[in-house]
């Protein structure tokens, strides 16, 4: 059905800190590993560091469900907020833009 979802063991730091090219492929480290929805990854995705490559093949794997674009700036509000209580800076007012289209 749309709008079904099911768990799924996200990394939760999902970043290009969080990843290097070895020998044998990729390596994804420093996990911050929990279950969630998916898209949650997407939350990270401000931060830059994967390709647009990258981000199509994710979604050859996990198509674009439904209403997604709708959630994705909570999902990016949560991490920009966690920015703002880590280090502060100027995250706080992205982080309330991006709540504020939610409403």
């Amino acid at each position: 059905a749309d709008g079904e979802v099911g768990p799924a063991v996200l990394h939760g730091d999902l970043w290009s800190g969080n990843y290097a090219g070895c020998p044998e492929g990729t390596a994804i480290f420093d996990p911050a590993a929990y279950y969630g929805h998916h898209e949650a990854e997407w939350g990270m995705s401000w931060c830059g560091g994967f390709s647009g490559d990258f981000w199509r093949g994710y979604r050859e794997v996990l198509p674009e469900a439904p209403l997604f674009r709708c959630r994705r700036p909570l999902y990016e509000a949560y991490h920009i907020i966690n920015h703002h209580n880590l280090f502060r800076g100027g995250y706080l007012a992205d982080g309330v833009e991006l709540l504020e289209q939610l409403l």
